[in-house]
């Protein structure tokens, strides 16, 4: 059941309330940045991808249902933004990726590039990279930006069963490309949906 603060506030929003918005903006921006960052490997794209979330979000809340989580919703469109930018730039370009869960929070280039932790970084997100969409997306919203397979089922458009054998998949292909470098996202690790429960 939603927060009836939350509530109240997407309320006010349906009534045009700008102030409102712009408190339903402040307090998810951080996290839609993150799962757009994630997502993308790239913050002016995340930045981008955030803003055209919550336009969307503007454009389509006097019809939202007060009754239904509002993150969800939010995040829905947001991995649908993301999913759409990666098929557009269609880049076909092991740690255990629950290891990294601490590199969540994305923030300024400040790091040392000769650190470990920088360098860690920078080698899981190219090995997303080369994923296909469907199976970045819930291996970044699980195991990187810790949702359950319940939220990412909700948050992707799809059954339970279907999220965890993509997140099977995803975290083998992901193992592949780390331990492997070239190996390619064709043949037995392909984007094919065969396989998958219904």
């Amino acid at each position: 059941m939603p927060d009836p603060t939350e509530i109240e506030l997407i309320r006010k929003c349906q009534e045009g309330r700008e102030e409102a918005y712009r408190e339903l903006v402040d307090k998810y921006q951080r996290r839609v940045y993150a799962i757009a960052y994630h997502l993308l490997s790239n913050y002016d794209t995340a930045r981008e991808i955030a803003q055209e979330a919550f336009i969307r979000v503007f454009r389509n809340i006097a019809r939202f249902d007060v009754q239904k989580n509002f993150y969800t919703w939010l995040y829905q469109i947001t991995v649908n933004l993301c999913i759409d930018r990666l098929r557009k730039m269609s880049h076909g370009r092991t740690v255990d990726i629950d290891g990294v869960a601490g590199l969540a929070e994305p923030g300024p280039r400040d790091l040392s590039e000769g650190s470990v932790r920088a360098e860690t970084r920078r080698r899981v997100h190219e090995a997303l990279d080369r994923l296909p969409p469907k199976y970045k997306a819930v291996l970044t919203l699980r195991d990187i930006l810790g949702h359950s397979c319940e939220e990412i089922a909700e948050i992707v458009g799809c059954t339970n069963p279907t999220v965890r054998w993509r997140l099977h998949r995803a975290r083998k292909l992901f193992r592949a490309v780390w331990e492997g470098g070239d190996v390619t996202v064709e043949g037995g690790l392909s984007d094919s949906s065969a396989g998958e429960p219904s």
